[in-house]
């Protein structure tokens, strides 16, 4: 196979920390870049970090240039400050960074999205993260790989105290979601970023979206 270049977004998130190595484990990737709005440490000999605005892409479309794009990027309402601002954060900054990759050369997307994602949605939230779904279509990768986990469950840098306590709700409820609640089950951030690397190395072709217990099906067991 040739040698490839693999586009992480969000490499210091929860989901993100956990694709980095893997990627740089994996035989299928000979290079990885991550771009973020910090510095941080290179992980490795085949990884190279970029500090970026994401406010200014346009500035180094070059920065995008790569085979694979991995989009872990995400934030809250809370943290972001306003919905306009989560919005930026977890539909245009992702759309934006796709249609740069597209320009230059990129064939494979996958997005780390939400479960009940729809753009008809009449939560905020998942109604975000269906339109980036949606404007994702329309960019024409190849590949297009869409993950749905439930609340993510792991070890965050920046502890989220309602997170802390959703999850912990749904440790005590969770063998009681069976069947199509299934879904709603917590999903390890590990496992997602398990999913994603063996879904790439796929490249399948075409659309796919990959729900919470699927995800889980697809991680390599620890």
């Amino acid at each position: 196979m040739p040698p490839m270049t693999a586009l992480l977004l969000g490499a210091t998130g929860l989901v993100g920390g956990h694709v980095l190595p893997l990627l740089l484990d994996h035989g299928r990737w000979d290079r990885v870049v991550t771009l973020g709005r910090r510095p941080m440490p290179q992980a490795g000999p085949r990884h190279a970090h970029h500090v970026l605005d994401f406010e200014r892409m346009s500035e180094h479309p070059e920065r995008f240039a790569c085979d694979d794009v991995f989009c872990c990027l995400g934030t809250t309402i809370r943290e972001a400050g306003s919905e306009a601002a989560f919005a930026r954060v977890d539909r245009d900054y992702p759309f934006t960074a796709a249609q740069f990759a597209r320009g230059q050369g990129a064939t494979q997307f996958l997005l780390v999205s939400s479960v009940g994602a729809s753009s008809r949605s009449p939560f905020f939230y998942t109604r975000v993260k269906g339109e980036i779904e949606e404007a994702l279509r329309r960019i024409g990768f190849e590949s297009l790989s869409i993950f749905r986990p439930s609340q993510l469950a792991g070890e965050r840098a920046a502890p989220r105290p309602k997170e802390q306590v959703a999850l912990a709700a749904l440790r005590v409820v969770g063998p009681l979601l069976v069947g199509p609640l299934r879904r709603y089950r917590a999903t390890p951030a590990r496992a997602v970023a398990e999913a994603m690397v063996a879904v790439a190395a796929e490249r399948p072709a075409g659309v796919h979206v990959f729900e919470a217990e699927e995800i889980v099906n697809r991680a390599h067991p620890e």
